[in-house]
């Protein structure tokens, strides 16, 4: 007894002493930026690389940053803004002097003039806020973030204004923003163009321009130019979480650009943010014209946005989960690619196919739940998440569903149920037809036999994005999705295997074309989830776990 006293004794104090060494370990430095003549320079970008240390000093240069254990020894604290020479400063010599002075570059007297040449006006960039968009948006725990894309230009092109539309759903009462142009380097922003800090400020949400006149943004033989937002500042509202999100759309292109700090790597993510360049250009007679959206800015109801604002928030939850990125995920060798899986739990199989451009972990609310009563096998589509593809051929459902066939053969699968979710939905089609041998249960999930019985609106701005997709497997994957699959009725009445479809209320697959497939299944039965549109398995989870589980164990809902 007295030992075991003692014992507990000196772990308390042990936790006591590690408490106060870990709280010790925690440094802050507080100090002021100025130029050379002594003036405080305000929005200034402090951060380390390889950690996530950074802040921005305030409009009075005046800066806190906080290290939650000290760096090391051949890290440097880099100061930097536009105009001014990034400054490298080690830790220990910024904790003996917190005051930093910046030196001012020197810039090239010898403007860039255009004489004697007409310019044309024009506007590059998204012009339109399509009805499906999304974001990726910040909080107070993103203080120095930026985001933004890259856009075409001419070789001479001046920059006159930058539109950009900020999510409905949104929350603050003040915001203030930091814009930045950057050069490319390997395809990724590179050095900031500008001799000056550009600073905007705003209390609303929708459409906001930034004038850009009086900047002198003239710039020669620049094929490409990321234009970034970078939150430097906000004011919350009463009582409210503070949040904000440029919107974006849909796109199988990667042009969503952001970092967290100004000495991070940059990160890409699917899609392209509403936002657009006013611009006066001249083009030599080599350069092809840049394709534009000829459509009028629209606005769309705050209930959209907040579906959006919803739809993304799932997105990031599941990039940020394990799924898809499991240390015990496994390659499988087929035709041309290697296809990723991951495996989990114990039981009857169930493969899980997600859709198009999505990954593994678009099932992070599936796969804990089906692992208690399934051998849960998830794959990665051909050329999607961590799945290769080497091939140069045009994407199939076929394809794909050749691919799952070599996957189960590899994996010696006897039987296998199939959940499908959109394109993993007519993979399952197709392959449940050629394969009904292997198929115990399917599920599709806003499924269709052929493109048109999509929304006719989600169509066309699929088409939108293919003309204007330059990357070549982003534009198979659109091609993919506006021209195929290619099911008549009548080759699902030869599918035998009972089979679940699913689809939301507010689905983008046409409701009709839902009960079309339902019926000319053999064996089947429908299931139409309320308030969820395409996005079931992110909007109602419960619900849509719960009735395919009574499906695959029992047959009936």
């Amino acid at each position: 007894m007295i030992l075991n006293s003692v014992i507990k004794f000196f772990i308390f104090i042990l936790g006591f002493i590690l408490s106060v060494v870990m709280i010790s370990a925690q440094t802050e430095i507080s100090g002021q930026v100025f130029s050379v003549d002594k003036k405080a320079l305000a929005y200034v970008n402090i951060g380390v690389k390889s950690s996530e240390s950074a802040t921005v000093t305030d409009k009075n240069g005046l800066f806190k940053l906080n290290f939650e254990k000290d760096p090391k020894t051949n890290d440097s604290i880099v100061f930097s803004t536009a105009g001014f020479v990034d400054k490298q400063i080690s830790f220990q010599d910024l904790k003996m002097n917190p005051n930093v002075i910046l030196d001012q570059k020197q810039t090239d007297l010898n403007e860039i003039v255009v004489k004697s040449i007409k310019l044309n006006d024009k506007l590059i960039g998204e012009k339109k806020r399509p009805m499906l968009t999304f974001t990726k948006f910040f909080n107070q725990n993103t203080p120095t973030a930026e985001q933004g894309s890259v856009f075409q230009v001419y070789s001479t092109t001046k920059i006159k204004a930058y539109n950009f539309y900020i999510m409905p759903s949104s929350r603050f009462e003040e915001l203030t923003l930091k814009l930045n142009i950057y050069n490319l380097k390997n395809g990724f922003p590179h050095q900031n163009l500008l001799t000056e800090n550009i600073i905007y400020k705003t209390k609303t949400t929708g459409w906001q321009r930034i004038d850009l006149s009086n900047y002198r943004l003239l710039f020669k033989n620049e094929k490409e130019i990321a234009i970034t937002l970078q939150l430097v500042d906000y004011k919350k509202l009463a009582n409210e979480d503070f949040v904000f999100g440029v919107s974006a759309k849909k796109s199988l292109g990667q042009n969503l650009w952001y970092r967290y700090q100004s000495q991070g790597n940059w990160e890409r993510a699917t899609g392209q943010y509403i936002a657009n360049i006013e611009v006066s250009y001249n083009k030599t007679p080599q350069e092809k014209d840049i394709a534009t959206s000829t459509e009028t800015a629209d606005d769309f109801d705050d209930e959209k946005a907040k579906e959006s604002l919803a739809i993304m928030k799932y997105k990031l939850e599941a990039q940020n989960s394990i799924f898809g990125r499991n240390k015990s995920g496994e390659f499988s060798d087929v035709k041309d690619a290697k296809i990723y899986y991951e495996t989990y739990g114990e039981g009857p199989v169930l493969v899980l196919l997600h859709g198009n451009g999505g990954s593994i972990s678009d099932f992070y609310k599936q796969i804990p739940f089906f692992e208690k009563h399934f051998k849960v096998v998830a794959i990665d589509t051909r050329g999607q998440g961590r799945s290769t593809n080497l091939s140069k051929q045009n994407y199939s459902y076929q394809g794909f569903a050749d691919d799952l066939f070599e996957v189960v053969k590899q994996l010696n699968l006897s039987k296998i149920n199939i959940l499908g979710w959109s394109d993993g939905g007519n993979t399952g089609l197709i392959f449940a037809k050629n394969h009904p041998e292997l198929v115990d249960k399917l599920v599709t999930i806003g499924a269709n036999l052929y493109p048109e019985g999509v929304d006719e609106s989600l169509l066309n701005d699929i088409k939108n994005d293919f003309e204007n997709e330059e990357n070549t497997d982003d534009k198979r994957l659109l091609k993919l999705m506006l021209t195929q699959p290619k099911l008549k009725p009548e080759d699902l009445n030869l599918i035998k295997v009972p089979t679940l479809v699913v689809a939301g209320e507010t689905d983008i697959i046409k409701k009709e074309h839902t009960e079309l497939i339902q019926k000319s299944l053999s064996t089947s039965e429908l299931l139409i989830v309320k308030k969820s549109g395409h996005y079931v398995p992110f909007e109602q989870p419960k619900i849509l776990n719960t009735e395919i589980l009574k499906f695959l164990k029992e047959g009936k809902k």
